[in-house]
């Protein structure tokens, strides 16, 4: 289960083992061959090689497994390219600096992304030690070493965020925002591992793992705390448009 100290990106969050050692002999950070795979589109893709695409496959492979239209259309949008799939050492440098204001207390620095696709690198480890995914606009980061059911719990946890646009909407109303924006994303992701969070009380897991203060969320949320959209369905890409997102230029020095 993943537990988490509040992101106000939050978008998600937990201790993961450290990088797959395997890929260490390839050089260039492990990602080396430029391979690529018809299941998934890349956000770096000349930054890969086949055992980091092997990774995300078996996670595919779990969530085409689950009969479910929640997997189902999981599974259908990475395909599809309305999202991309990278490790947390692919981050773009904008993505970066999220994370770098999102995790204030790892007290990492813009240049430190430099150091980020280095073979064991310091800075990559530190992120991988705080998230299992992340995501920004409709880029999904996930951690090396989680089991498959784990990868593809995080899909579909991050595929949520990205239709229903967290990177924007997260920031709106704090903490009720935050609040709203985890609780879905949990939700379906409940739906999707309900054995993950058997016996848990959804609101206050979210509460306490993202240290929200209960108090200044809006009652009315707290007693109706899911709205839509649950599903990754092509009405729900075709209103979020993700082609139509500026990237941001940035430079991390």
């Amino acid at each position: 289960m993943r537990s988490a100290a509040l992101l106000l990106a939050g978008f998600v969050a937990c201790a993961s083992p450290p990088g797959d050692e395997a890929d260490d002999s390839l050089g260039g950070g492990g990602k080396d061959d430029r391979g690529t795979s018809s299941r998934f589109t890349e956000v770096d893709p000349t930054h890969t090689n086949q055992t980091f695409r092997t990774y995300i496959e078996r996670s595919l492979d779990d969530l085409a497994a689950q009969d479910s239209d929640l997997a189902r259309y999981t599974v259908a949008s990475i395909k599809a390219g309305h999202v991309r799939i990278d490790e947390l050492s692919d981050l773009t440098c904008a993505d970066f600096l999220h994370v770098i204001r999102d995790l204030p207390d790892l007290h990492l620095k813009p240049s430190d992304y430099s150091t980020l696709k280095r073979r064991g690198s310091a800075t990559t480890a530190a992120i991988s030690a705080e998230l299992d995914g992340y995501m920004w606009s409709n880029r999904i980061y996930v951690a090396r070493s989680m089991d498959p059911h784990h990868v593809a719990a995080t899909f579909v946890h991050e595929v949520n965020h990205v239709i229903n646009r967290s990177e924007v909407g997260y920031y709106d109303d704090l903490p009720s925002s935050a609040f709203l924006h985890e609780y879905r994303a949990f939700y379906v992701e409940r739906q999707f591992d309900p054995d993950e969070y058997a016996g848990l009380d959804l609101v206050d897991f979210v509460i306490t793992n993202y240290e929200l203060d209960r108090a200044k969320i809006h009652p009315e949320i707290l007693a109706h705390p899911l709205t839509p959209k649950l599903l990754p369905t092509p009405a729900a890409w075709q209103a979020r448009n993700v082609s139509a997102d500026v990237e941001e230029t940035v430079t991390c020095q």
